[in-house]
């Protein structure tokens, strides 16, 4: 390996730990492609089948003219052993559409990332750091092939 000039490796993990194994990660000029996308067809189902990083109970507002059946509120109630997620008619504490969930689904894009960007309304102050912290994951969302 000492005499390797170069190495090149694709579909891996962003957060891989190679890239703490060198001396220098600004050499190994990485480049990142996305390659994993989610779209939620059935947001109340899709959102009770994952657990959540830390206890999360929010209220969204969903937005999704594509599939209308996901547009309303939803309570979504949930830690690291499960979770439920069920239609409601209470006030929303976070407004957004479809993209947004899918985007963090996986916990490798911040919900207060995409609040920074005008993308997740707040509309109860604190659920967006609640719900941030809820969707976090410890390791990237990696897709090792493609389709």
């Amino acid at each position: 390996v000492d005499l390797t000039s170069r190495l090149a490796v694709r579909g891996r993990p962003v957060d891989e730990a190679w890239q703490y194994q060198v001396s220098d990660i600004r050499r190994c000029r990485p480049e990142s492609r996305d390659a994993l996308y989610v779209r939620l067809v059935d947001v109340g189902a899709a959102l009770a089948a994952r657990t959540y990083q830390a206890p999360v109970d929010v209220v969204f507002e969903v937005e999704d003219a594509f599939c209308p059946w996901n547009a309303g509120r939803w309570r979504l109630s949930g830690d690291a052993k499960g979770a439920s997620c069920e239609r409601t008619s209470d006030g929303a504490d976070l407004a957004l559409s479809v993209r947004e969930l899918g985007a963090a689904y996986l916990g490798g894009v911040r919900l207060s990332s995409l609040g920074a960007a005008g993308r997740v309304r707040e509309v109860r102050a604190g659920a967006l750091a609640e719900a941030s912290v809820g969707f976090g994951s410890d390791v990237a969302p990696w897709l090792p092939h493609g389709f």
